[in-house]
């Protein structure tokens, strides 16, 4: 399998990138809050014998630098980023995303301003707005940051929604919080407030300007998502089809690996 390693310098940020396989069609992941490209090992796996398939870490976590600046990153910096991704490894016309968690919203965002990028879209766990739950444990976690008990904080995650994902992926969870930076911290911290401070997916997203196709995928154990709410704004995407996945919480694909056939026949499908 060819793989691309590259690094894009877009102005106060360092973006490592990389592409694996040398398929036409190319599908670009976006990971979640805190979430490395090591995230996608299994999406690769499952896809990279017909696409290419594009992982990178957002500004504050991962690879990823912060040149300059705050250690906040805006939502329209997050977009920015991704738009510049796509534009750097794309091959072959619109691509195709698949994203995670708090990367769905990023997702939505660049196929809402930029629709002749975008045919096909993938959106795991995607949070229209901060549920109760998920108030809750961001003001937990900015009690234990405060405390400098940061150790403390992907216990709490895990322990919120984490709950189904494999003991190895609770592990490397536990480690990776554990080696974070300052910087990458207090981006966490930054963006949590931002979360919580956030009525609607709509402040951010057109969602009626997307033209790409697109699958919202939610599982039914998510304790922070509210399973309304994320039906709702799906009728709002005018090309959208909305999945409820029996037996899986917030991780999807870490849970349960038959979610990749899920996404793989959504992505095989032709237009009507």
């Amino acid at each position: 399998m060819k793989i691309i390693k590259g690094e894009l310098s877009l102005g106060r940020f360092l973006v490592p990138y990389r592409v694996y396989g040398e398929a036409a069609r190319t599908i670009v992941c976006i990971s979640g809050a805190k979430q490395t490209m090591a995230a996608w090992r299994s999406f690769i796996s499952h896809f990279v014998s017909d696409y290419s398939v594009v992982v990178f870490d957002l500004p504050g976590q991962g690879r990823a630098r912060i040149l300059s600046g705050s250690p906040g990153v805006s939502f329209d910096e997050q977009v920015d980023v991704l738009h510049s991704v796509v534009m750097e490894t794309n091959r072959n016309g619109p691509v195709c995303l698949a994203a995670a968690s708090w990367g769905t919203i990023i997702s939505a965002a660049l196929a809402a301003r930029h629709p002749e990028l975008v045919d096909k879209m993938i959106l795991g766990s995607f949070g229209t707005k901060p549920s109760k739950a998920l108030i809750a444990v961001i003001k937990a976690g900015q009690q234990l940051f405060d405390g400098n008990k940061t150790v403390e904080i992907a216990p709490l995650m895990i322990e919120n929604f984490g709950q189904y994902i494999p003991d190895s992926h609770k592990k490397q969870m536990i480690e990776q919080f554990r080696h974070m930076s300052r910087e990458q911290l207090l981006s966490f911290y930054e963006h949590c407030t931002f979360i919580e401070k956030a009525a609607d997916v709509s402040e951010f997203v057109d969602l009626a300007s997307i033209k790409a196709s697109t699958l919202i995928v939610t599982g039914e154990y998510d304790s922070i998502l509210d399973v309304a709410d994320v039906e709702e704004a799906s009728q709002r995407i005018p090309d959208c089809e909305f999945r409820l996945i029996r037996g899986a919480g917030h991780f999807l694909h870490w849970e349960r690996a038959d979610i990749l056939y899920t996404y793989s026949e959504f992505l095989a499908r032709q237009p009507a």
